[in-house]
């Protein structure tokens, strides 16, 4: 069915009319926009260029960080020294406190590393200095002090001139910087520098002496943790350790200001001499010190008033106060040493140079401490003490500056009579014996220049802390030294009048001396020699001396038991030079020698003490005997003494070797040797042997070894051998009875021949009797005829003189007569003697030929084998002698 025209009309007429066409653009489309989604990659242009390359990956594993280190000096994390050291620059603190670690470890397992590259590793650190991290600052010290310093000591200065040079050039530069952290480590690097290398401060003392009052200045290292304060003070104390030490020193300080004044020496002339540049330098030094005591003074008043307002003082406090007394002390001491220079060359004043505050503005402040002293003196702590004793030598450094006016010098005299009386109470035996010396070493001086009155006080206060001071103490010295001074007045120029109170003292002085001496010498070995130097002076210089003070001096050299025998002493255990100085003390202490001589001779005759020793003794004895100060019986008996009982070890007698080595009987020959020499420097032998027979007679019947009896006849035959002491029968009996026993000594051997080394020291007996005999004719006869006893039997009157058990049988004895009958002869000088014995020798040759009969009962053939030897030996000999007639001689022309 078709529609209806009438809707057809109505429909086309409800339709929109169309929108206008655009019009076609003219030309082509140059781009062509596309709409993408969000996060689509966009597709490469058509016509980009594909760049990318394809290729296989090339494995080189030779070509690693480890290959390339093998051998090379790392740290534990594979770091070498060099790129630590380009860490320790890095901008992150962390790596720059690895990399120091690195270097202390990398240092501290190969030393090599720090010897090669020392001088590179110090320009680098150099420039941590003033790091703005407080942990890299306290690590550079570390490696500093503990590492590096130590190794640079080692080097000479002139090498180690330019790194020193950077090295304080930084250390000046952290004393300005702005962090008040920087500037205190700068000084602590300051310190470590002065202490390690001392020469280079002086160049730049009047930089460091500016920065030290610019630091202390301020208040507010002041108000904060005293330990930075005490960091400070440290540093300036070794700064003007230096200073003191150079100007104290004469020749020291001349090559010390020339480093001092190393940046101003070029202004000045040709002509001009280096004293006036000493002088134009150390002008400004003392310029700063001025300024120093000022701001010291200060703190220390400040210090005080704090501490008399607390109820206890804390360490650091109290450090920080001794510290800036000990500062004020060191600006004294060099003060007070430019003020006694002489005046200095082409006519300039040493006013022009030193200014007048040495004299006055110093003393005003010097003044304020003397008030801080009296409010001390009133608290019982130790701490206050100490600082009373710190004051006090600031006071005695500069008293050669002090007027009386403002400094009475009977109150301060007052004031150290209390401090050393005080002493005694302190229960911190360290504290004293540190800060307790000065004090001490100054009494002498004390001494000379206080009045009658308060020197007084002064010394009774110095013998009672003397008294109380042990042995042991490190105050003992100083406390030896202020005595010797005081009793010695050519070293002190002390005198002492006689109403003074000081010569009470000196007998107190003098009778502790000897305990000391005792107890020094297992508990402080070092005083021993100085007490003994002191004696020795004290003795020198007052000669006339009463010695009861010294009576225990005795007992360094022994003691005399209830029993009668003496005890050695400590004297043969001291060094070589405390026995000598004690030996030299006898001849001046010669009161005590009577008592002393006994223990002497005991210590003499002690193995353990050398020869140089023993001889050194008789030495010293001997002149004191010539000088008139010991009796002749006293030293009499004492060499009687040493010879008798000398031990001698005479050694193996089997080479001269052997016999040098292991023997003393050189040192009893060269003793012998100077006993005789004493012996005849004394007078009239005959005298001298009078009235020291007693004591040989006693000797001898002590019946002492052979050389001892031998060193005995060496008396008698030196002072006189014709004496007529030896005719009687006692004296006949010793001298054979000490033949036989040297003959017996030798014919230990005859039955091997004569030894070489025994009949020399045979020789060596028998050479004083033969002496004798030549003298006395009459005690050769009787000598023989007493030794013809002995050959047959009848030897009861030589048994109670002689050491050794006699031989039953007769034929060992006839072999013993006739050895020494047969050395006898050997003396052309006894011929004239032995002939008017004939009688005797026949006899004994009749009785040899009895013994050789076979008739006779108990005489083996092997001993009539020796007796005819012995026999032919001794008829020869006789024969020799030229004073037999026909008849005699027919009857020994042949042997039985």
């Amino acid at each position: 069915m078709g529609r209806p025209k009438g809707s057809a009309a109505a429909s086309s007429s409800s339709k929109k009319p169309k929108a206008k066409a655009k019009p076609k653009q003219r030309g082509g489309v140059d781009f062509k926009k596309y709409k993408h989604k969000v996060g689509r990659k966009l597709p490469p242009p058509k016509n980009a260029t594909n760049t990318e390359i394809k290729s296989k990956a090339i494995m080189l594993p030779e070509q690693s960080m480890a290959s390339e280190r093998t051998g090379m000096a790392v740290n534990k994390r594979g770091l070498t020294l060099r790129e630590l050291l380009q860490q320790t620059g890095h901008y992150n603190a962390n790596v720059r406190r690895a990399a120091l670690n690195g270097i202390k470890d990398i240092v501290a397992k190969h030393p090599s590393e720090l010897t090669l590259h020392k001088v590179a590793i110090v320009e680098k650190l150099q420039e941590r200095i003033c790091d703005t991290d407080k942990v890299v600052r306290e690590s550079l010290f570390n490696i500093l002090q503990s590492l590096i310093f130590p190794s640079l000591k080692e080097d000479n200065a002139i090498s180690m001139r330019s790194t020193l040079f950077l090295l304080m050039a930084n250390i000046l530069n952290g004393m300005t910087h702005l962090s008040m952290d920087i500037q205190l480590m700068s000084f602590r690097f300051l310190e470590l520098v002065v202490i390690n290398f001392p020469s280079s401060f002086p160049r730049y003392a009047e930089q460091v002496f500016d920065n030290f009052l610019a630091v202390l200045s301020n208040n507010r290292i002041h108000l904060q943790d005293k330990n930075k304060l005490n960091s400070v003070l440290s540093g300036l104390g070794h700064c003007l350790s230096q200073v003191a030490y150079a100007t104290e020193n004469g020749d020291a300080s001349n090559r010390l200001i020339h480093s001092f004044s190393g940046r101003e020496l070029w202004k000045c002339t040709l002509d001009e001499d280096n004293s006036g540049s000493r002088a134009f330098f150390m002008s400004n030094i003392l310029t700063k010190l001025q300024s120093l005591i000022q701001i010291l003074v200060n703190t220390v008043e400040v210090s005080a008033s704090e501490f008399c307002a607390k109820p206890t003082i804390d360490a650091q406090s109290s450090e920080a106060l001794l510290s800036a007394l000990h500062c004020l002390n060191l600006i004294c001491k060099i003060c007070i040493c430019e003020v006694k220079k002489p005046q200095m060359t082409f006519g300039i004043s040493k006013t022009q140079f030193v200014p007048e505050w040495l004299e006055s503005y110093m003393l005003v402040y010097l003044k304020k401490l003397w008030g801080v002293s009296r409010s001390f003196h009133e608290k019982g702590d130790e701490r206050y003490y100490v600082f009373n004793l710190k004051i006090v030598e600031i006071f005695l450094c500069s008293s050669a500056c002090m007027d009386n006016i403002m400094f009475p010098a009977e109150e301060f005299c007052l004031f150290v009579s209390s401090l050393l009386a005080k002493a005694k109470t302190l229960h911190n035996k360290d504290i004293m014996e540190k800060h307790l010396s000065p004090l001490i070493t100054s009494i002498p001086d004390l001494v000379s220049n206080a009045t009658d009155d308060s020197k007084g006080h002064l010394l009774e206060a110095f013998t009672d802390a003397f008294r109380d001071c042990k042995v042991d103490c490190k105050l003992i010295l100083p406390y030896l030294d202020a005595v010797g001074k005081m009793l010695l007045p050519d070293i002190s120029g002390i005198t002492f009048t006689e109403n003074d109170s000081g010569l009470e003292c000196h007998g107190a002085w003098v009778d502790e001396l000897s305990g000391i001496l005792l107890q020094s010498i297992d508990k402080a070995p070092s005083v021993t020699k100085v007490v003994l130097e002191l004696l020795l002076r004290i003795g020198q210089y007052f000669p006339t001396m009463e010695c009861g003070n010294l009576r225990s001096f005795i007992r360094l050299f022994g003691v005399k038991s209830s029993s009668g025998r003496v005890e050695l002493g400590p004297f043969v255990n001291l060094p070589r030079d405390c026995q000598e100085l004690a030996i030299s003390c006898l001849y001046y202490f010669s009161s005590l020698l009577p008592e002393t001589i006994e223990p002497l001779a005991s210590c003499s005759l002690s193995d353990v003490l050398e020869p140089t020793i023993l001889l050194r003794i008789v030495e010293v004895l001997q002149s004191t005997y010539k000088a008139g100060n010991l009796c002749i019986t006293e030293q009499l008996s004492f060499l009687s003494l040493l010879m008798a009982r000398f031990r001698v070890h005479p050694g193996p007698f089997c080479t001269q070797e052997d016999f040098q080595k292991s023997s003393n009987l050189n040192t009893y020959k060269s003793l012998n040797r100077l006993i005789l020499t004493s012996l005849s420097e004394m007078g009239d032998g005959s005298l001298v042997l009078e009235l020291m027979w007693d004591n040989l007679s006693k000797e001898i019947a002590h019946k002492p070894s052979l050389h001892n009896m031998n060193g005995l006849f060496r008396i008698i035959v030196t002072l006189d051998a014709g004496t007529c002491k030896l005719m009687n029968d006692d004296a006949i009996k010793i001298i054979a009875g000490y033949l036989v026993d040297a003959a017996m000594d030798l014919s230990k051997t005859i039955e091997l021949g004569f030894q070489s080394d025994k009949t020399r020291l045979f020789q060596y007996f028998i050479k004083p009797c033969i002496i004798i005999f030549c003298q006395n004719d009459k005690v050769l006869c009787c000598t023989l005829e007493m030794l013809k006893s002995f050959a047959t039997g009848d030897d009861h009157r030589l048994s109670s003189v002689s050491k050794f058990g006699y031989p039953g049988e007769l034929s060992h004895r006839i072999c013993v007569v006739v050895t020494i009958l047969i050395f006898l002869c050997n003396d052309r000088k006894l011929h004239k003697n032995l002939s008017l014995a004939k009688l005797v020798i026949k006899g004994i040759l009749q009785h040899i030929r009895h013994m050789m009969d076979s008739n006779v009962p108990d005489v083996t053939y092997e001993d009539k084998q020796k007796l005819r030897f012995a026999f032919e030996q001794l008829k020869t000999k006789a024969l020799q002698l030229n004073c037999w007639d026909r008849s005699e001689l027919e009857e020994f022309s042949s042997t039985p």
